[in-house]
């Protein structure tokens, strides 16, 4: 059972993997080194059909848990590699007698197996990891975790869709997304993290923290020590360089630029990499959780709501729409 869980989480391209690379090798922290993918992946499309059995949820764990880690280590020659095969072994075989259908069994069995893989005997440390859009299941694994911590990155959505619309060719195209499903997806899934994190800072804010990512860029040192100072280490020069497994961590950029530190290379360049009628989109569906957060709107709401009423003719057919004059 675990000690204390830290649970590092934001929307998709919102900067949370070069976030998270700010822990890697702190004395103090078991780290796993990317998404366990599982609280998505696997949680709740897979986990929850009725009629799915124990070995088919069995091998659904598996290929999750060795896509994830496969990119993180490049090859079996180096000597940072995971074998994927051979942690999956250990994982699923601290599953046994444990509810595969249970996110709070799930999460011991990654954090006791990682321990293991790794030969790491300190285990009163805390577990961290990162996953994708957890705010709103903060409550839920709280009851599993009453120590739980968890810290949610946000980003201005006009910046984070143009991270997301750089990656729609070669990426997300290949899970059936075009530019207006991802923009869909954006609208929907960062507006719950901006009301999540709203809820969770009011009801919880000894255990839950949100951090800008425009703060987090502009201002490492002092939030980083913030962060520090809520989940209980130390700081240490480290946090504040990005880094894999101990070597240089150059970012995850569609645009196929390498990073150095923390790099602030896109910061409020949407204007140049999104279109207008995108951001006018974004501004009417988010425009209220925009002005809590401090992310001022460039266009008036009639604009937006032009350019919204256009969009929901798409999104309307796309999602909605039933049609029952057949």
């Amino acid at each position: 059972m675990l000690n204390t869980l830290i649970v590092l989480t934001g929307h998709r391209k919102s900067g949370t993997s070069m976030f998270h690379r700010l822990f890697d090798g702190h004395p103090e922290l078991i780290i796993y080194p990317d998404d366990i993918s599982l609280l998505y992946a696997y949680f709740p499309c897979y986990a929850y059909q009725p009629d799915a059995t124990p070995a088919q949820l069995r091998d659904r764990i598996r290929v999750v848990v060795k896509k994830s880690l496969s990119e993180v280590y490049e090859s079996e020659e180096d000597s940072r590699f995971v074998d994927g095969d051979g942690f999956s072994d250990l994982l699923l075989k601290n599953l046994s007698g444990r509810d595969i259908r249970k996110k709070g069994d799930l999460i011991n069995a990654v954090a006791e197996a990682w321990c293991s893989y790794k030969k790491i005997t300190d285990t009163e440390k805390p577990f961290l990891f990162k996953e994708t859009s957890q705010s709103i299941f903060f409550q839920e694994l709280k009851l599993n975790f009453p120590r739980l911590k968890m810290i949610a990155l946000l980003r201005d959505p006009r910046d984070n869709y143009a991270a997301l619309k750089a990656g729609v060719k070669e990426h997300y195209s290949k899970m059936g997304e075009g530019e207006l499903e991802t923009l869909a997806s954006l609208l929907n899934r960062a507006r719950m993290d901006f009301l999540s994190a709203e809820v969770n800072l009011k009801q919880f804010p000894k255990d839950f923290m949100a951090v800008k990512f425009e703060d987090l860029i502009v201002s490492p040192l002092e939030v980083m020590k913030n962060v520090c100072e809520f989940i209980g280490i130390q700081f240490t020069e480290s946090l504040l360089i990005p880094t894999l497994v101990g070597r240089e961590y150059k970012g995850n950029s569609y645009d196929k630029k390498k990073f150095s530190g923390i790099s602030g290379e896109n910061l409020g360049k949407w204007h140049e990499r999104i279109s207008g009628h995108e951001a006018m989109i974004i501004e009417y569906w988010l425009g209220d959780v925009m002005d809590q957060w401090g992310y001022p709107k460039a266009f008036s709401s009639v604009e937006s709501q032009k350019a919204f009423s256009e969009f929901y003719n798409w999104y309307n057919c796309k999602y909605f729409f039933s049609d029952n004059f057949k």
